[in-house]
């Protein structure tokens, strides 16, 4: 079967409302074929040249995880799609041409993927499997009050996970670095590109952090004009306590500030319809900042976190939310697609079911009628994925 087909609801006799507007919905918002596959072999090109030019680089599950020396357990986490991402605000004391945060949240938006409020989001950790939290905005510090709540409320919640906290640095003094020690955050993330890479009083805050903090990381976007002043860094950033360094692939996102950055742009459509692009050059980049640091034997890792990379992170949140937002008819496909069944025969009498008992069904009732139904899996609980296909069986 296709994975889209059009019905035109007026010939469906006897359908069920629900049904109606699922098969209008299909019809309205065509799923847009995915170009995914077509970045094969340059990512297979770019791991091959990863592994002869850079000894003792780590290439695990075909390239979708690359690093040089060893991941922090919150990066490990985050590849394996058993971390969640946590907002105490949106608000940013910073405008970062490459920011793909959305212009469509609400600025006193709070909350995450797994709820609201820090009591529902840990409830809904215990139907799943979260290993690590991450704090995040806009700008935590921004309002620091608020963080050190919302973390002191998680630890008391879930004391066994894994905590981290992103920043620019610019609001992160050491009395702020203090307070989240003292809360026992296990690791602290500078965006050093959103200050000019040596920004002084944003290093002089990193090195505070470093004494403190059990893990210091710098996380920035590749971007391959910085090349110079970012491989330059380097050396310095180790010297202030830096041990872990995350490049993200730049990546530009409709209705965020990265979408109108200027630079080489390739368009990306994802398998759930998603549109998004990448910066082609960004991943030389990340191998001219490992072959530096093993060159010079800096006391780095580094972590190539590619939109290969997010795709496995995706695919592993799309498992973490299924018990909490598949249906227990429902079976998931490709760790991205969820596909049911339902049976009518009038719009009182229908019923839904799982898949693999589509022959059974029809020998059973005979006089219903069946059709194939498929949504996106959701990425949050307050999301119900896309009705991509309604097919009569």
């Amino acid at each position: 079967m296709g994975l889209t087909s059009m019905v035109i609801p007026t010939q469906l006799k006897g359908i069920p409302s629900f049904l109606r507007e699922i098969c209008e919905e299909v019809n309205r918002l065509r799923l847009e074929r995915s170009n995914v596959d077509t970045l094969k072999d340059t990512w297979e090109g770019h791991v091959h040249k990863a592994r002869g030019e850079i000894l003792g680089i780590n290439i695990e599950d075909n390239g979708e995880v690359m690093y040089l020396g060893k991941l922090s357990p919150g990066c490990r986490a985050c590849k394996d799609g058993s971390w969640d991402c946590v907002f105490t605000t949106v608000r940013c004391n910073l405008n970062c041409d490459f920011c793909y945060s959305p212009h469509t949240i609400s600025e006193d938006y709070t909350g995450s993927a797994f709820g609201l409020t820090p009591e529902e989001i840990s409830a809904n950790y215990t139907r799943t499997y979260i290993t690590g939290i991450g704090f995040t905005g806009g700008e935590p510090f921004i309002d620091a009050e608020r963080l050190f709540n919302w973390i002191a409320r998680f630890k008391n919640l879930c004391p066994e996970k894994y905590y981290w906290i992103y920043t620019n640095g610019l609001l992160a003094n050491e009395d702020k670095i203090r307070q989240l020690g003292e809360l026992g955050v296990n690791e602290i993330r500078f965006n050093l590109a959103a200050t000019g890479y040596n920004h002084p009083d944003v290093l002089s805050n990193l090195s505070v952090a470093a004494r403190i903090i059990p893990m210091v990381t710098v996380e920035i976007p590749a971007i391959p004009k910085h090349a110079s002043i970012l491989l330059s860094s380097l050396k310095n950033w180790c010297a202030l306590g830096v041990r872990f360094l995350n490049l993200h692939e730049l990546i530009y996102e409709a209705n965020t500030d990265s979408i109108s950055m200027p630079g080489a742009n390739q368009d990306i459509v994802m398998t759930d319809g998603h549109r998004t692009g990448i910066n082609p050059e960004s991943r030389a980049l990340t191998l001219a900042v490992m072959k530096t640091v093993k060159d010079e034997g800096l006391p780095l890792s580094v972590n190539d976190c590619s939109l290969q990379s997010k795709i496995r992170q995706l695919r592993g949140r799309r498992r973490s939310m299924a018990p909490l937002v598949k249906r227990a008819y429902e079976k998931l496909v490709g760790d991205e697609l969820y596909e049911s069944y339902c049976a009518y025969c009038n719009e009182a009498e229908y019923f839904f079911f799982y898949p693999d008992s589509v022959s059974r069904v029809q020998l059973q009732y005979p006089d219903y009628q069946i059709v194939r139904l498929v949504r996106t899996a959701p990425l949050s609980v307050n999301q119900k994925g896309r009705w991509i296909a309604f097919e009569r069986i």
